[in-house]
């Protein structure tokens, strides 16, 4: 937080606090954060929950980075953590709420967005609670390429879900187009910027934002063109100094940006 104020970054993104996954604290810590931001003029601007980033009990996930809550759940759970994660974001004075699509798991147990009760249900209780799911493109899910999410954001856009672009796992898979973006551009409520290099494993390893791979410098002025008002949040996923890569990447941002960054 005291971070963000030096930057001159006005809005958090909340994930974890404490050591634990947001939707996992207590009511008294999640009024302990908002009283934290509030007493430096922050405000949060989205629960980076971890809904549907999930699979049932008795499929066997691969390596996920799931921040502390559990990726294997019972379908009976998975509504009271849904009603959770909206107290929780209600708590914090958040507006939207992250979603995922269901970890890919083994064929005959994969679940699927598209159809899922709980889906519909998730966002009658956001709807209630003046809150919006945003469903953001997630390669170890079962959405995560272009046409796979317009499917879903065409049927449930209408009532309630919105998209969490996530740039650089678009890049992941291959689609980080100009084309692919400005199709997704109209379901667009929420931008997700972190930046890596291709490993020599064939992995990633994660770089201060316009140092790697990601067509940021082509794709961000495009998104902004299109949909001049959307917040576009740094990820924290460089573990050796943290403070300068996200010093760095708020700079990279305010350059890159028509209009610079809020």
């Amino acid at each position: 937080m005291d971070l963000a104020l030096a930057l001159g970054i006005t809005e958090l993104e909340i994930r974890t606090a404490w050591g634990a996954n947001a939707v996992m604290l207590g009511d008294d810590r999640l009024r302990r954060l908002r009283g934290m931001a509030e007493e430096r003029g922050l405000r949060v601007a989205a629960l980076a929950s971890p809904l549907w980033k999930w699979c049932r009990p008795q499929a066997r996930p691969g390596p996920v980075d799931s921040f502390g809550f559990p990726t294997r759940v019972a379908r009976s759970e998975r509504l009271g953590w849904v009603e959770r994660a909206v107290q929780a974001a209600l708590a914090l004075g958040a507006p939207v709420v992250r979603v995922f699509s269901h970890l890919r798991v083994e064929p005959d147990l994969t679940e699927h967005l598209v159809g899922d009760p709980l889906l519909a249900k998730a966002l009658e209780v956001a709807d209630a609670a003046g809150v919006r799911l945003l469903l953001e493109n997630e390669p170890v899910c079962t959405v995560a390429h272009a046409d796979e999410l317009l499917e879903v954001l065409g049927r449930y856009h209408a009532t309630g879900l919105g998209l969490w672009l996530d740039v650089a796992n678009l890049h992941e898979v291959g689609q980080a187009t100009p084309q692919v973006v400005g199709s997704l551009a109209p379901y667009v409520e929420y931008v997700h910027v972190k930046d890596y290099r291709p490993a020599a494993d064939g992995g990633r390893v994660f770089c201060t934002a316009g140092t790697g791979c990601v067509p940021y410098r082509q794709l961000l002025p495009l998104l902004r063109a299109v949909r001049p008002a959307l917040p576009y949040a740094l990820e924290t996923h460089i573990r050796d100094a943290p403070a300068d890569a996200l010093t760095a990447g708020a700079a990279f941002l305010r350059a890159t940006l028509p209009g610079g960054l809020a």
